[in-house]
This record gives C-alpha cells, structure tokens and sequence, in this order.
C-alpha cells in the first residue's frame, strides 16, 4: 500500500476536442506531481437521450450547481455540437494513453458502456473510472469488477444503501481492484455539503480504500481530505480557469495541483504513526531549552542542599528541573558559585 495518496488530475472535458491542449494538461499534469492523468470516454449518443439534450440546449431542464454547458467562446452554436467537440474518440485514446506513457505519468479513463471498458483494458488503462452518474448502473459497475481489474466508483448523489448494493458486487476475491470515490456532484458544493467525515464511514462499513473526488474551489478541501486518509484525491485540472469549457472554473490550476501534492506528502508525513518518539534533533534541542538546577547562591563545600538553594534556568544540561527531590539533602563535594548549573559529579556520592 503507498503510503502516499494516489493524486488524479483529472482533465475530462478541459481538453476543448484540442489534442495539443490536452498533451500540455498531461504533460502540465506531470510537472505538478500527478500521478494520473484521466479522460473520460464517450460517444454523445451513448449518455443522454436526444429529447433531454434538446431541453438543456434550450433551458427548459434546469440543472442547480452544474456549470454552464454551452461554449460560445468556441464557437459551438449548440449543446449537440459541445458534446461532440468534448467526445474523446479511440484514436485520441490511444495518442494520450502513448503519450502519458513516454513522460512518466498514469492515464486512467472514465467509462460509459462495456464497450469502453473492453477497449481501456485492451490499453492496459492504470485503472477505470465510474462515474457518480453510473453509480446505479449496476450491470456496467458488475462487468467492470468481473474483468478483475483496477475500478474506483464515485458516489455522487448515492444513499449509503446505494453503495451497499455496489459493495455487494465485489467477490471477495476481487476487493484489492475497487476503491470508492466519496463525491458531491455539485459544482462546486458549499463547504457544509462536502461531509469528509462520511469517507470514515464508509471505510467502518466496507472495508475498501476510500478516496475523494473533488469538486470545490482552491486546495484546502482536498488537503483536508488527504488529512482524514483518503488513499486517493481526483481534482479536476485545467491550465488557466478562464478557459472556455464546462469545468474550468471548478479545476485546480497548475501551481494548485502542486500545493495539493507536495503539501500532501507533508500531512503524510506530519501525521506519523501515532508512537512517541523523541528525535535525536529534538532530544539535542532539549538539552538546551530544558531547564535544570542552577546554584542561586555561592555554596561551600560540604553544603546540604535544600530548596532555597536553586534557580531553574536553561540549559539543562546539568541535573534535570525535574529531579530537585533527588538532590535536596544531599552535599556538594566543592565550592559552586552563584548561578552555576549544577552537575551529578557536584554532589557527594
């Protein structure tokens, strides 16, 4: 198991069907210490129906916290000529699936249909992605874990029982493949509505690698998220947010993406394993912030010692603060100036 989480820029649709764009996010990706890059692969026909693609063209289906779905800065007229400039095709699969390869960089795919899935597999894809939006497509989520292959699923807009019956899915035999993604699909959802706690639930209830799937602005929550143990963290990734496109405003940029995966492996890190442990740097810092007995007056030699006898001042590099009771009573075996710290080879045996 890494001990670090698994980071995913996820560049979905923030391509804009441009195949020099999307080598720089992969490449970009990289830079900022990814160690994913995923697409999604689609066909427009193949997730919404024509009726319902002509209400949101129109805006007569009102969708709440979902971005703008059109791009006239693109010069796309139209909802159906969005979906088939953002549809990634085999053979551009297969370009990015090369490219990430040359320099270094996971590619994961996110899939619609068993025909996806086959074709990712035959790729040799680091893994697969369901999306929240198949999350109750359990015929697809079943076919992918039958395939014995690495799949995290997302659980946007699930009920608890919802991920039950995916959880049921899973033979025993192929629980190491499946990770659940804990997600709001909302973009971006309020700071109330992200419940990181509910990733402790699932992990108490199933058992499985739980991670994120972010959809909030700025680094905190996923940081947050990697803090309460998320095994892996998908944010989506653009080169600038002002970008046209559906999610770029909700994206982390590049130096964002960076401060997610450096400032990550610092919480790992940070968070240790729960032991006390005092290091040979703190324990040399000790030695010199601790205080210890220091001589209030001038002592002669033969003098017992009481309480009146000491200071307590930095550094403790003598007899500890903490072992007075130890010394009260005892002789100084010479003469000891005032504000002397004071040493076990002082004292009479």
């Amino acid at each position: 198991m890494n001990k670090y989480p698994y980071i995913i820029a996820e560049i979905g649709a923030n391509h804009n069907g441009n195949m020099d764009l999307a080598k720089k996010l992969i490449k970009s990706a990289k830079e900022a210490g990814a160690d994913c890059v995923k697409f999604q692969l689609f066909e427009a026909n193949d997730l919404n129906t024509y009726d319902s693609l002509v209400e949101l063209d129109k805006g007569t289906l009102k969708l709440e916290n979902v971005l703008e779905w059109k791009s006239t800065e693109l010069g796309l007229n139209n909802i159906f000529e969005q979906v088939e400039k953002f549809a990634v095709q085999e053979e551009e699969h297969i370009e990015y699936f090369k490219y990430a390869r040359e320099i270094g960089i996971d590619y994961a795919t996110s899939v619609f249909t068993k025909k996806e899935v086959d074709f990712c597999i035959d790729q040799e894809t680091s893994c697969i992605k369901i999306a929240s939006c198949d999350a109750t497509n359990l015929d697809l989520i079943e076919y992918v874990i039958s395939k014995d292959y690495p799949v995290m699923v997302a659980l946007g807009m699930c009920s608890l029982g919802e991920v039950e019956n995916i959880v049921n899915l899973v033979p025993q035999k192929f629980r190491h493949n499946v990770t659940l993604l804990h997600c709001v699909s909302l973009y971006p959802p309020k700071d109330e509505y992200v419940n990181l706690n509910f990733m402790d639930t699932l992990k108490n209830a199933f058992g499985l690698p739980v991670g994120f799937s972010d959809h909030t602005l700025g680094t905190a929550i996923p940081l947050a998220a990697i803090a309460k143990g998320a095994a892996v963290i998908e944010k989506h990734f653009t080169l600038d947010k002002n970008l046209p496109g559906w999610d770029h405003k909700v994206s982390a940029t590049p130096n964002e993406m960076k401060i997610i995966c450096e400032d990550g492996k610092r919480i790992i890190d940070a968070l240790g394993n729960g032991i006390k442990v005092v290091s040979d740097a703190e324990m040399e810092k000790r030695l010199k912030f601790r205080r210890g007995l220091v001589t209030k007056h001038a002592l002669e030699k033969g003098h017992e010692l009481v309480y009146d006898d000491f200071m307590f001042k930095r550094p403790g590099t003598g007899i500890s603060a903490d072992r007075l009771n130890e010394v009260i009573g005892r002789h100084v075996n010479r003469d000891i100036e005032a504000d002397k710290t004071l040493f076990w080879e002082d004292l009479v045996k």
